[in-house]
């Protein structure tokens, strides 16, 4: 009878052992999956960031990004105090944010299919921010400002890249690249510019050296 009394015991003993086996690995798994889904918007906002290097960026929006990349190291880092690095990876990002130099950017698109992808990511972080993927609450017309000037920006890369292209094949004799190049900064411009003054500004000297090139040619 002691022996079943024992066995008994025994067997509640690894039943409860087994369920908090099973717990703990269930917590761990839920704060794996936490970790991961921090370190997902992490690796966006870095590989946007690097998809728009040759063009000019907001420096209010890189600083919103870095902010927010700092609060979710921070969050990490509150889900799992241990995780290796990451009290590196928030002095960095801090160190960046006080900083009162900022990376300049200048003008650097070499040919179209880099000029493609800086568009894709300018349209990838504006649907970023529209769609709440920031990590804290920000207010609406907060980054409606941030989009607005993204999409500003994101214009003027196409203007530059194309409108010096079209100088330069104007130059070479190469009329009809020079109107493909006018053209295309108008069709941009007009399916998803800005409404601005701003790009009206860059579509009539687009459509000004269109009209332009379309007369020297009428006159030879």
């Amino acid at each position: 009878m002691n022996l079943i009394f024992v066995l008994g015991g025994l067997l509640i003993a690894a039943l409860m052992l087994a369920s908090i086996v099973h717990r703990y690995q269930a917590h761990m798994a839920q704060k794996r999956m936490k970790i991961q889904r921090l370190l997902r918007g992490v690796d966006l906002v870095e590989d946007l960031l690097d998809r728009l290097s040759g063009c000019p960026f907001p420096t209010e929006t890189r600083q919103l990004l870095q902010e927010d990349m700092l609060s979710r190291y921070q969050a990490i880092r509150g889900v799992d105090r241990r995780y290796e690095g990451i009290d590196r990876l928030i002095g960095e990002i801090g160190q960046a944010l006080v900083s009162a130099e900022v990376a300049s950017q200048g003008h650097n698109i070499l040919d179209k299919l880099h000029l493609q992808k800086v568009v894709d990511a300018f349209g990838e972080l504006m649907g970023f921010l529209q769609e709440g993927g920031l990590l804290n609450r920000t207010p609406a017309d907060v980054i409606r400002q941030h989009v607005d000037k993204l999409g500003m920006q994101r214009a003027e890369c196409i203007h530059r890249f194309h409108f010096a292209k079209a100088e330069q094949s104007f130059e070479e004799g190469n009329v009809y690249d020079a109107l493909e190049h006018c053209n295309a900064i108008k069709e941009f411009l007009t399916e998803k510019g800005p409404n601005s003054d701003e790009v009206r500004a860059l579509y009539d000297e687009a459509e000004a050296f269109r009209k332009r090139i379309s007369k020297h040619e009428a006159d030879n």
